[in-house]
């Protein structure tokens, strides 16, 4: 019961939260570019904490749940705020297949999972951002300088000296980071969304 609770609480938060996304950008013509990079955002956080607080089965269950309500969402036109860009993107709809893969790669690893849910999380939303607000021919090398400074943090604030040995990431950690900007800017079509959090599962496996 306590767990359906949790799960309730989590998906009413992820629920209101991506109603109130779609709301700004209706009512205040926010550009869905930039909404969308906050969806994204709103979407991993909900992603950890239902790592955090729920047992395996069912964060399976409401990452696959997440994916097919938003797909029909999505179909549905009722998230204009992710779907009304002018590129050609399936991000939106791999998204939720990026988490379940690297849920799965992660062989339920906290030190492996978070970060890589993280990273694309973050590193990849404030480089869209950043590209999105900057409109100028630098945009492209500015959000993945953004990128990787960003994934750069995470990996070496991550290792808090328990999770991962500082002295092994502050060799590795710029090679992790540099080897995810270059898979995020090469991947086309938003797939990066399940090719960067699987990469950096897979690279943080080692450690």
């Amino acid at each position: 019961m306590t767990d359906f609770l949790i799960a309730l609480g989590i998906s009413l938060i992820f629920c209101a939260s991506f109603a109130g996304i779609e709301l700004i950008k209706r009512n205040f013509g926010v550009s869905p570019e930039i909404m969308r990079r906050f969806a994204h955002m709103v979407s991993g956080c909900v992603v950890i904490l239902e790592y955090i607080y729920l047992p395996p089965i069912w964060v399976v269950l409401l990452i696959i749940g997440g994916g097919i309500l938003f797909y029909i969402s999505s179909r549905l036109n009722l998230l204009t705020s992710v779907n009304d860009v002018e590129r050609q993107t399936y991000g939106q709809y791999v998204l939720s297949l990026g988490y379940l893969c690297t849920y799965i790669v992660s062989v339920s690893n906290p030190r492996v999972f978070i970060p890589a849910i993280l990273i694309i999380t973050f590193a990849d939303s404030l480089a869209g951002l950043v590209g999105t607000l900057l409109k100028s021919k630098i945009r492209t090398w500015a959000g993945s300088i953004t990128f990787f400074l960003v994934a750069l943090g995470i990996l070496i604030g991550y290792g808090d000296g328990l999770t991962y040995p500082w002295q092994g990431m502050y060799f590795f950690a710029p090679a992790i980071a540099l080897g995810l900007t270059v898979l995020e800017r090469k991947t086309p079509l938003g797939f990066d969304n399940l090719t960067v959090p699987v990469a950096a599962a897979l690279f943080l496996l080692n450690f």
